[in-house]
């Protein structure tokens, strides 16, 4: 029987890593307020070349935080090709890139999301509204797999992991 230590601290692999990083999922990005309390905002992003690009307005908490403060943190949850879940954290320094160079990045990050034919167009209308593009460089990295706690839910319960929990 595993400890709570164990289970907690149980980390995909690289490459798992690296797949939910690919995954059209939407992120959770972390900005400091004025106060010190935490701005927390959903994202679209892209993880290239060891960066995560958020395409935005100008006019967000977000990016207003950003530019004030630029300590971040980024968490993205999904499931690998191996069928585990899992959750990756990263933390680090952010900046705003503005235009025109902000136009190509947004560009970019759109297309991970959107259809092919669709991209141009919406960026070409979203780019009025979201001009910016942030970048944060992660210098922290926590991860985490629920492969044990999903396993002994199984055993304690009787039943497979699908059917402990409500449907969608």
């Amino acid at each position: 029987m595993p400890t709570a230590t164990e289970i907690y601290r149980t980390h995909p692999t690289e490459q798992e890593i690296a797949e939910v990083l690919d995954l059209r999922e939407i992120a959770t990005l972390g900005s400091l307020n004025d106060d010190g309390s935490v701005h927390l905002a959903y994202v679209i992003f892209l993880f290239e070349d060891g960066v995560f690009r958020l395409e935005t307005s100008s006019v967000t908490r977000k990016a207003r935080n950003i530019a004030a403060r630029q300590a971040a943190s980024i968490i993205v949850g999904g499931r690998a090709s191996s069928g585990r879940s899992l959750m990756v954290e990263a933390e680090g320094t952010a900046r705003i890139v503005a235009p025109p160079e902000s136009v190509d990045l947004n560009r970019r990050v759109l297309a991970k999301y959107v259809v092919d034919g669709a991209v141009d167009d919406l960026n070409a209308t979203w780019s009025r509204f979201d001009d910016i593009c942030i970048e944060l460089r992660p210098e922290r990295w926590r991860s985490w797999t629920n492969t044990l706690l999903r396993a002994e839910a199984e055993t304690g319960t009787g039943r497979s992991y699908s059917e402990i929990w409500k449907p969608d």
